[in-house]
């Protein structure tokens, strides 16, 4: 039997059920602990989250113990699994940017700066930087940077704070939220000052925590595929490395699969009558078989006009736009269930799951099936023998 430490500062059910099935069916023992490792802790094998390096201090030899962890740079006896950040900010900005909203806020302790492999280790830092690489900003409330070191767990000082930042920010926006932990106090300050979600503030979590967010003030839409991901990930690498399996240094980036959309966010920041028309017919009518001349009868216009009106606000034509709200719900339904292809075919839009299955190959390159299988079972890289 292998002893494995499991130390997580942010523990969820999506990353730890298939750790400890992997467990059970490799003969180990994990052992769960937060960031207060226990002294001489000694064992085979760790996973772990956002623990620093001196968090390590506690172990006995632990430059000899095999380590996967989601922060720390691979050396010596560490290796990476970690999110893409910069595919994820590309992801929520573009879900934003594709209901109409031009402004951005976060709320969050801090933002970390530092780069990992050259991509940003916050989402919020990666998610500033795309917003800037479309001349666009990110308003930020950090309450480490805002308050005295002595206040930054003072509940209401926090709430005080919030109050102040969204107060100032003209409406309606978008508000990206890194962590679920921040929901609570992000919806109270929201119903203190009377705004209203999704019509004044669209709220997005990047988390696969729905507990949380399914069941917060207001049902919250994050972002999904992550976590089960990575909870199959890091105990695969660890046991290649506990066997001994040279691996490659380079760390390894897990994915989302989609955005999963719930009424925090079910409002447009579209101007135009016509155009909102259009969107909001594609987004609650995408599973059925529909195309661009329907949505120019709902809004009114003719197919050539609905065309230069996507192009005009959204740089891409309808076409492209309803074809990209059905692949974001299908790698969803393809990552987090078990349907067959002709019932993903039917909720999606698709005549058949052949039609599907052209249209998803021609969009990412792989069948359908093989991205399922990837994404459950994904290899790891080798080195070449």
């Amino acid at each position: 039997m292998k002893h494995i430490l499991c130390a997580l500062m942010e523990p969820n059910e999506e990353i730890l059920r298939p750790i400890y099935e992997y467990g059970r069916e490799h003969n180990w023992q994990i052992e769960r602990c937060g960031r207060q490792i226990p002294g001489h802790w000694s064992g085979d094998g760790i996973i772990s989250d956002y623990l620093e390096l001196p968090d390590f201090a506690a172990v006995m030899d632990f430059k000899s113990t095999p380590t996967v962890s989601r922060l720390l740079p691979p050396r010596e006896n560490i290796r990476t699994i970690r999110p893409d950040t910069q595919q994820i900010a590309g992801m929520i900005v573009d879900y934003f940017m594709d209901k109409g909203f031009t402004r951005f806020a976060t709320a969050a302790s801090k933002i970390f700066p530092e780069d990992i492999d050259g991509n940003p280790r916050d989402v919020l830092m990666a998610v500033q930087h795309e917003l800037e690489s479309r001349g666009l900003q990110l308003f930020s409330c950090l309450w480490e940077g805002w308050l005295p070191r002595a206040d930054w767990n003072d509940y209401h000082k926090r709430r005080k704070l919030l109050r102040r930042f969204f107060s100032e920010i003209p409406r309606p926006f978008a508000l990206i939220l890194s962590a679920s932990t921040v929901l609570p106090i992000i919806y109270r300050t929201l119903e203190e000052l009377g705004l209203r979600v999704p019509e004044e503030v669209s709220v997005l979590c990047n988390t696969d925590d729905w507990n949380v967010t399914e069941n917060a003030m207001v049902p919250t839409s994050y972002v999904s595929g992550e976590f089960p991901v990575l909870g199959r990930k890091l105990p695969e690498l660890l046991d290649r490395m506990m066997a001994g399996e040279k691996i490659p240094e380079e760390p390894i980036y897990v994915t989302p699969s989609s955005i999963i959309s719930r009424r925090s966010t079910d409002s447009l920041a579209v101007t135009d009558i016509r155009l909102a028309r259009a969107v909001g017919f594609f987004l609650q009518n995408y599973m059925n078989l529909i195309g661009v001349e329907d949505a120019a009868r709902v809004a009114g216009v003719s197919r050539g006009m609905l065309i230069r009106l996507f192009q005009q606000h959204f740089g891409k034509g309808p076409r492209r736009f309803l074809q990209e709200i059905r692949m974001n719900q299908i790698r969803y339904l393809l990552d987090g269930t078990e349907l067959p292809l002709s019932e993903i075919a039917h909720r999606t839009g698709y005549g058949s799951d052949m039609a599907l299955s052209l249209a998803f190959k021609r969009e990412t390159g792989m069948a359908p099936g093989a991205y399922r299988m990837l994404r459950r079972h994904a290899p790891l890289k080798r080195d070449p023998e």
